[in-house]
C-alpha cells in the first residue's frame, strides 16, 4: 500500500520538474540558506511555518524540500486504508479508498508543487485515524499534537481542531484538556511571534483573503478567477494604514453590514461552486486587476489546460456522486463518522466564507474518498 500511494507522486516529482517557486519554498530557502523566517528580507507570519519548516528540513537532510510531505502522503495513504477498514469492517472498502487517494489526479500533481497541500492532507487523515480511539492520555495528546500540526500547516483549520476538541471531551471526558495542553503548547510559540512580528495571532492575509471575497471587488472575480489578482489593489487600498489587515478586516465587516443580501449572495454562490466538480479557479492567473474609471479591470485570464480539466472534473465527479450515496449508507453511524464531517464541515464553511479553491477544498478530499468507498464496497 505504502508503494501504491508512494509511485503517483514519485513519478509526479520526474514529470513536474523544477517547480515555480512559491512562498513556502521561498521560506524554505530562507531557513536553509540565512537560518531566518524572512520573505523579501523582511520577518513575517504571513505564512504557517509547519510547512516551510519540512521543506527545510527536507533540503538539509535529503536535498529535495517535497521529500518529507512525500513519505508522509505515501503512509497517509496507509493510514486512510487501516481508518476505512476500522469504521467499516470492509476490506474491498479500504482498498477502494486508499487507490482513491494514491490515483488522486489534483493530490498526485500538487505533491511535486511546494504549497501545503500535500502536508495538510495527511496530517487530516492521520488525525482522523487517530481521533478514532483517545481514551488513553497517549492517545489524547497524540491527537493534540496532530491539531495542532494542522493549525501550523494551515491557520484556516482552527475549526476543525476545535471541533475535533469538543469531540475528545465528548468521547473521552478530561483527557480532552490533555489534547488541548498539548495543541497549544504546539501552537502558542506561533501565536507569540506572530504577535510580535506582525501585530496578530493569526497570518496576515486573513484581512486580504476576506475583503477580496466581500466587497464590490468580489462580484466578477470570486471564485472562477484567482484572487490573486486584487491582492496589488488591496495593498495600494491600506498602504498608509498602521495595521494593514486589521484594516482589510474592518472594510470586509463594514460592507457586509451595508449591503448583507449582496454578501448572502456571494456566499451562496460560493458555496454552489464548492459543490460543482471543475478545478477552481477556472483560470490561472495572468497579470493583476486595475481601477480604471472607477471600474475595475480584470485582464484576461489563461485557462488551464483542457486535459487537467476533464481529467480533474471527472474524478471529482466520482467523489462527488459516490460520497453523497455512501454518506447515505451510514446515516445510521455518523455518530462514529463524526470527525470525517467535522474535517468536511470546517474546510467547507471557510471556503464559503472566504472563497473555494481546489487547492483550500482538497485537504477534505479524503472524507469523499471514504464515503464513496463505502460506496463501491456495497
Amino acid at each position: 500500500m505504502l508503494a501504491i500511494c508512494a509511485v503517483p507522486r514519485i513519478a509526479a516529482l520526474w514529470f513536474f520538474q523544477a517547480p515555480a517557486e512559491t512562498q513556502y519554498s521561498a521560506l524554505a530557502r530562507s531557513l536553509v540558506d540565512a537560518h531566518r523566517y524572512v520573505l523579501d528580507g523582511t520577518a513575517t507570519a504571513r505564512i504557517e511555518p509547519l510547512c516551510p519548516a519540512l521543506f527545510a528540513l527536507g533540503q538539509v537532510l535529503f536535498g529535495s524540500m517535497l521529500a518529507i510531505p512525500l513519505v508522509l502522503s505515501a503512509v497517509a495513504g496507509v493510514a486512510l486504508f487501516a481508518l476505512t477498514r476500522g469504521a467499516t469492517n470492509s476490506v474491498r472498502a479500504a482498498w477502494a479508498a486508499a487507490l482513491l487517494y494514491a490515483c488522486s489526479p489534483y493530490l498526485v500533481r500538487q505533491a511535486a508543487s511546494p504549497m501545503e497541500v500535500t502536508l495538510a492532507t495527511s496530517l487530516l487523515i492521520f488525525a482522523a485515524w487517530r481521533m478514532r480511539d483517545v481514551g488513553t492520555d497517549a492517545r489524547a495528546a497524540s491527537a493534540g499534537l496532530l491539531l495542532g500540526a494542522i493549525v501550523l500547516t494551515r491557520f484556516s483549520f482552527l475549526p476543525v481542531s476545535a471541533g475535533a476538541l469538543a469531540l475528545i471531551w465528548r468521547r473521552a471526558g478530561l483527557r480532552a484538556a490533555t489534547a488541548l495542553t498539548v495543541m497549544i503548547v504546539c501552537v502558542a510559540p506561533w501565536m507569540a511571534y506572530s504577535r510580535a512580528t506582525d501585530g496578530a495571532i493569526w497570518p496576515t492575509r486573513v484581512g486580504e483573503n476576506l475583503y477580496v471575497s466581500t466587497s464590490d471587488w468580489a462580484r466578477g472575480v470570486v471564485p472562477t478567477t484567482n484572487v490573486d489578482v486584487l491582492v496589488p489593489l488591496t495593498t495600494d487600498l491600506v498602504r498608509d494604514e498602521a495595521n494593514p489587515d486589521r484594516a482589510l478586516v474592518r472594510r470586509a465587516i463594514g460592507y457586509a453590514r451595508r449591503h448583507p443580501m449582496e454578501v448572502a449572495a456571494l456566499k451562496l454562490r460560493n458555496l454552489a461552486y464548492v459543490i460543482q466538480p471543475r478545478l477552481l479557479p477556472f483560470t490561472e492567473r495572468i497579470g493583476s486587476a486595475s481601477i480604471v474609471d472607477g471600474r475595475l479591470v480584470v485582464p484576461s485570464q489563461r485557462p488551464r489546460p483542457f486535459v487537467y480539466e476533464v481529467i480533474a472534473a471527472a474524478f471529482q465527479t466520482v467523489l462527488l456522486v459516490g460520497a453523497a450515496g455512501g454518506l447515505w449508507q451510514r446515516r445510521q453511524q455518523l455518530e462514529q463518522d463524526a470527525f470525517l464531517l467535522i474535517v468536511l464541515g470546517g474546510v467547507v464553511a471557510v471556503s464559503v466564507l472566504f472563497y473555494p479553491t481546489s487547492r483550500l477544498l482538497a485537504p477534505a478530499s479524503f472524507v469523499l474518498m471514504f464515503y464513496t468507498a463505502r460506496n463501491v464496497a456495497r
